[in-house]
């Protein structure tokens, strides 16, 4: 592991933190119940072959299937007795023709049950099947004659829940039928089991997993990250509100909670810590075995070294000036030692690598082959650092990692460096910042060439019809790094090429063309945290009011959206809410932020996520558009996990388990909105 160069000093500053732009109102926010998942399979001692039925009973969970039972103690399953498991029902009339699979007695008194052999209903002394009524009455909806009727459940009031092939259905025993499916927001209606909680949650397993209703929302569960399989075929919830679902692939347990935000954020912190820290660099990590963080890792040297390692560094440096902890203040130092480290070893003056690694060392992301090809040449992507003899650098670094690195300085700088710490800094924001200067605002590195996507010069941007895609979001970044170099250096230069830029090549007005009128389905969602990560520090450094109320302009188009392209709002992203309220002063939808932030994945290893199956959503697409994408965006733990990059419309997605994100994405909105006193702790 490659250590981080030491800055000089790591005393606690004492100098006020700058007066940041404050919300109107701040949203006060208390515990809430976090949802988290356990999966049990045959690796801890369930039969093979799948579970048919589940039971919670005097304390003890049990499962059955068709290669036998097992009892739930110590967070292992032993071999149980197919008779431990109580009868599906008792007191039951005589004369049903096989074994029943569920039971529910009506208001009047009447019994229904479903077997083997199908639905039975028990009235007038006498079992008879039991259908889906078929005569019509006034305004009663009325079922398709082929659907199946899986298992009944008994509400309060006598009121009996029917699971069916074409979702629920409500009845009170007296033929009066109350459909519940996709017209009632039901995310999918294929059901086999169903189970009312102690609490009124309803429960309802399908052949594409499970469903929730709670107080009149659904949520939806598919997938690793909550199902061991997706056939979710019984149902049993405990006196604690914990459900416990029988699947294909065994078992999971989906219960509750009661945390706060700041819990939530040590969880992550120690997550972060624990797998995602190679030597200062934080970002995601190969799993040894999928879906067991704790069974082992690797570590990653990703493409994005820099970019990720500064959401941390800036959300460390929030955190510290929110809540002035030591350890907060040690880790960002920690990182941003790590970050000037891309640089100071890279082995070419100003030019920030990708990623840097040991010779020798085991990372995931590392291939001597990969290559970085530009017209008529092609080079090795890795090289040894020409200053460093056993280091590997990785070069072609792009806007992506300058974007990173200009935000993570600017907040490193305004609220945890000293002036030891600054000096370190200063020289190398300098160094960057001339490597751009002294080559038409592009980046030059280990080629000789410019970096693929290290160009931000008015010759491309106004001239190259090439770049004019890249115009609004390139003019914003080369304004945010000059405005952000002078900040840290104070070398006039700096500021001269800042007003150059606007004055004689209208780079101010450029800003106005990100995200403007683009359609659905040319939105780049990485471009928008990069856009994001250079609006913050250019707002808050920017005081001319006139210069302001263009840039102002710029940030409220993406936000606000227009009548081909849906703005960011609607996405209710904390990381695009928070930076927009902070630096505009207007409402930034922290509600919907902060509910985004509870609704975060608890576990943060990248399981597959589909929902292209489901009735609820309407999915878009176009002719030619390589893609779909879903009509609303859906709850955070309902899409694959994603960082602020990702497509947050996007249905489906994901991996296969043997990969871990680290909680930076998470940590940055939530300790930036505390900082800006958007959000508080009751």
């Amino acid at each position: 592991m490659l250590p981080a160069m030491p800055l000089l000093t790591s005393a606690l500053i004492t100098a006020a933190a700058p007066d940041p732009a404050r919300a109107s109102e701040t949203l006060r926010v208390g515990r809430y119940p976090q949802i988290v998942a356990t999966r049990y399979t045959a690796r801890e001692g369930l039969p093979e072959g799948g579970l048919t039925r589940v039971v919670v009973r005097d304390g003890r969970v049990l499962a059955a299937g068709p290669n036998g039972a097992a009892a739930l103690a110590g967070g292992r399953w032993q071999p149980a007795a197919a008779t431990d498991l109580p009868p599906r029902a008792t007191d039951l009339p005589d004369g049903l023709p096989t074994a029943v699979t569920s039971a529910a007695r009506a208001r009047r008194g009447d019994w229904w049950a479903t077997t083997e052999q199908g639905a039975f209903r028990h009235a007038g002394g006498k079992w008879g099947p039991l259908d889906l009524p078929r005569s019509y009455r006034a305004y009663q909806p009325m079922p398709n004659v082929d659907t199946v009727i899986r298992q009944v459940a008994e509400g309060s009031d006598g009121i009996v829940w029917l699971a069916t092939s074409a979702g629920a259905y409500l009845t009170d025993g007296a033929d009066w039928w109350q459909p519940l499916n996709r017209a009632a927001g039901m995310p999918y209606e294929d059901m086999l089991c169903i189970a009312i909680a102690p609490n009124g949650d309803v429960w309802g397993g399908t052949t594409q997993g499970a469903w929730r209703l709670r107080n009149g929302s659904w949520r939806y569960f598919w997938g690793r990250r909550w199902l061991p399989g997706n056939e979710v075929r019984d149902i049993a919830v405990g006196p604690d509100g914990t459900a416990w679902l029988a699947t294909d692939g065994g078992v999971a347990e989906i219960g509750e909670r009661s945390i706060t935000l700041a819990d939530k954020a040590r969880h992550y912190e120690e997550l972060t810590q624990k797998r995602h820290d190679r030597g200062g660099w934080i970002t995601g990590a190969g799993l040894k075995v999928a879906g067991k963080p704790e069974m082992g890792h690797i570590p990653e040297a990703s493409d994005n070294d820099g970019l990720w390692t500064a959401i941390y560094v800036a959300a460390e440096s929030f955190r510290y000036a929110a809540t002035r902890e030591p350890e907060a203040r040690a880790r960002a130092v920690r990182g941003m030692n790590a970050l000037l480290d891309l640089v100071r070893l890279s082995g070419y003056p100003g030019f920030p690598a990708r990623a840097i690694i040991r010779k020798g060392e085991t990372v995931t992301g590392y291939d001597p082959n990969e290559t970085v090809r530009a017209p008529g040449e092609t080079d090795k992507i890795w090289y040894t650092s020409p200053t460093h003899p056993d280091v590997l650098a990785k070069g072609d670094t792009s806007s992506d990692e300058l974007d990173g690195h200009y935000f993570a300085w600017y907040v490193f700088d305004e609220l945890v460096a000293d002036e030891a710490e600054r000096k370190e800094l200063r020289a190398v924001v300098a160094a960057v910042t001339d490597n751009l200067l002294s080559h038409g605002y592009t980046l030059i590195g280990h080629t000789g060439r410019k970096t693929r996507w290290g160009v931000f010069g008015p010759q491309y941007l106004n001239e190259d019809p090439t770049w004019v895609d890249e115009r609004g979001l390139n003019s914003i970044e080369m304004l945010c790094y000059l405005r952000v170099a002078h900040h840290i250096c104070g070398d006039r230069r700096y500021l001269d090429a800042y007003n150059d830029l606007i004055t004689n090549h209208h780079y101010l007005i450029n800003t106005l063309a990100y995200r403007r009128n683009a359609p659905w389905y040319a939105i780049n969602h990485s471009d928008d945290e990069l856009a994001y990560c250079v609006y913050y520090p250019l707002l808050m450094l920017e005081r001319d009011p006139r210069r302001r109320a263009v840039l102002e302009a710029s940030i409220a188009g993406t936000w606000d959206g227009g009548p081909i392209t849906a703005g960011l709002q609607e996405e209710n992203g904390p990381f695009y809410s928070f930076i927009f309220g902070a630096t505009t002063g207007r409402p930034c939808r922290a509600q919907a932020a902060v509910e985004t932030l509870r609704d975060w994945p608890w576990e943060l290893v990248n399981w597959e996520i589909r929902n292209t199956q489901r009735t609820d959503i309407t999915l878009r697409s176009g002719l030619g558009v390589a893609h779909t994408e879903t009509d609303r965006v859906l709850p955070a733990s309902e899409r694959r996990l994603m960082r602020w990059a990702t497509n947050p419309w996007q249905p489906d997605g994901g991996g296969n388990g043997t990969s871990e994100e680290d909680g930076a994405a998470w940590l940055l909105p939530y300790w930036l909105g505390r900082y800006h006193a958007l959000i508080a702790e009751k």
